[in-house]
């Protein structure tokens, strides 16, 4: 029986650039709310950042997954919580930094709606590209500021052999840190150890769900742990070659609200005592 729905955000839930989910994605999260389904999202972005995508209305997120688990929330409530070695960020700047066209991007804890973040050496031009792209507003810095982050992000122009020079550089020399690459050219940082699907494990123990009560939808490398974690692990169409092999389902593309027509297969079936469409 499933009892908890989650769904990674960005080219999951809602295309890259969207500003809000659609209609149909908000009547099936109701849905699954009416018959006893909890759903949250499992994402990258916090409460602040996802309140626009919901149209204003907390209640769709007050239960999930963020901050790639850095954050797990209950009922409008942080119940865990997960932050960075400061040391740690300082060096991986420096290894950034030597790259060419790519820059470490710091989301201080404390936030608000235009979603500040750090853009450490980012020239001014890229900066606007990147905070129209990706929704956030940048701020100059050239040291990682002295401040609690929630959130690090690598963001890179430059050819994909480079990010993953990066990425190995960083591996090589900051155990203190995890990077997970969530499209091109974007990547997520996250404390060593702590992704979604550690995230998963807090929720569900403050939930008294077991894992395999739940169903998690996701598209990007930064979905592979909590997509391992679960039995029902569903990809959608446009999901890395990788997450397709994984995932136990597959369901339609973002752009066609494959993940709101599995929520609606997934409400019916709780209704009717069944199993959901997709799952046959």
């Amino acid at each position: 029986m499933i009892k908890l729905v989650l769904s990674d955000m960005d080219n999951t839930l809602i295309p890259i650039g969207h500003a809000h989910v659609s209609a149909r994605t908000l009547v099936a999260i109701r849905a699954l709310q009416a018959e006893g389904i909890e759903f949250g999202p499992s994402t990258g972005r916090g409460p602040v950042e996802l309140l626009p995508f919901f149209v204003g209305d907390d209640r769709y997120f007050a239960t999930g997954v963020l901050y790639n688990g850095k954050k797990v929330y209950v009922d409008g409530e942080c119940v865990a919580a997960h932050y960075f070695d400061y040391d740690a960020l300082v060096r991986l700047n420096e290894i950034v930094a030597a790259a060419p066209d790519s820059y470490v991007c710091c989301y201080p804890e404390k936030t608000d709606q235009t979603n500040p973040a750090y853009c450490l050496g980012m020239p001014p031009q890229k900066q606007d590209a990147f905070g129209k792209r990706y929704r956030f507003r940048p701020l100059p810095a050239r040291e990682v500021p002295k401040m609690r982050h929630i959130g690090v992000t690598i963001a890179s122009q430059a050819p994909q052999e480079v990010v993953d020079g990066i990425r190995a550089e960083a591996a090589r020399q900051i155990p203190e840190l995890d990077i997970v690459q969530t499209f091109p050219g974007w990547c997520d940082v996250l404390p060593a150890g702590v992704n979604k699907a550690t995230g998963l494990q807090e929720l569900l123990d403050q939930l008294g769900i077991a894992r395999d009560e739940v169903v998690a939808f996701g598209d990007a490398e930064n979905d592979l742990a909590i997509l391992n974690a679960v039995e029902n692990s569903v990809a959608v169409a446009n999901a890395t070659p990788e997450v397709k092999r994984v995932a136990r389902w597959h369901v339609g593309a973002c752009a066609d609200d494959g993940v709101a027509i599995a929520m609606e297969q997934i409400a019916q079936a709780a209704h009717a005592g069944g199993v959901p469409e997709f799952m046959k």
